[in-house]
């Protein structure tokens, strides 16, 4: 059973979209934020005890250790609370998590969808500066590794076909296409969903060492999305078929997909 700070994790980093591939371990959530690095974040006090009033973002490297940490206070990213009603409370509280008598939970003050929202983005701003970017060009030269985006899981055998003519596409342009449903699929079970997510997984690993991606399909399904969120992520290029996208335009970098 989850302790009250998991749950509150979760709700922050649970999607695996700021910190990936994210576990919970007691009061920390740690993940992965590229090659060779990863992410710890927990709530911690600020010098009064049983008052988790900030969130602590580590910054870990495999050979260096810890490189940077951020502390994030609460107030400092939702201001100071009203309690509406409260006659003991009309200055309002500094938000925090309260442990009293082994019973956790937010004092007085509980967070709202939104607030949760801007914890995430702070965090999220934050760990940007540190991700590693891929050049827009390749300085050495040659066919670039292109990545190819595309829908997979609604008509398993049709976009098979689909991925193999836009990898011809890419080869005879003169670059060198990766595409995981060619990769994967002759091997991979796709009912299954541990072995799905795996090969999800890796094919995100794959997309970090291209220097573009190729988004193919009339809709973004939500495995794509993840991917174009990522390579946007990684600073990696993101080129959409405009012959099969039509009401799709080119985002700028690091934008959201639609």
């Amino acid at each position: 059973m989850s302790n009250f700070f998991e749950q509150e994790l979760r709700k922050l980093f649970g999607d695996g979209k700021i910190i990936h591939d994210p576990a919970f371990v007691g009061r920390a959530c740690v993940g992965g934020l590229d090659a060779g690095r990863q992410v710890r974040a927990e709530f911690v006090t600020m010098g009064h005890a049983d008052h988790y009033e900030a969130l602590r973002v580590t910054l870990l490297d495999n050979d260096l250790g810890v490189v940077d940490k951020l502390t994030l206070r609460l107030e400092d990213v939702w201001g100071k609370k009203a309690i509406p009603n409260n006659p003991y409370l009309k200055s309002g509280v500094t938000p925090h998590i309260w442990v009293n008598d082994n019973k956790t939970d937010w004092y007085a003050y509980h967070p709202t969808p939104a607030d949760y929202q801007m914890l995430q983005q702070a965090t999220s701003d934050y760990l940007s500066a540190f991700r590693e970017r891929t050049p827009e060009h390749d300085t050495r030269g040659g066919p670039k590794l292109v990545y190819i985006c595309a829908p997979l899981l609604e008509d398993v055998e049709q976009n098979i076909t689909f991925a193999k003519e836009t990898a011809r596409e890419v080869f005879l342009s003169g670059d060198i296409p990766v595409c995981p449903h060619l990769m994967f699929t002759p091997f991979v079970d796709l009912r299954d969903s541990v072995q799905n997510q795996a090969a999800r997984v890796m094919g995100l690993r794959l997309m970090e060492t291209c220097q573009q991606v190729n988004v193919y399909g009339p809709v973004l399904t939500p495995e794509m999305q993840a991917e174009t969120q990522r390579a946007h992520d990684l600073g990696i290029p993101v080129i959409f078929d405009q012959k099969r996208l039509e009401k799709t335009r080119p985002r700028p970098k690091r934008g959201r997909a639609r």
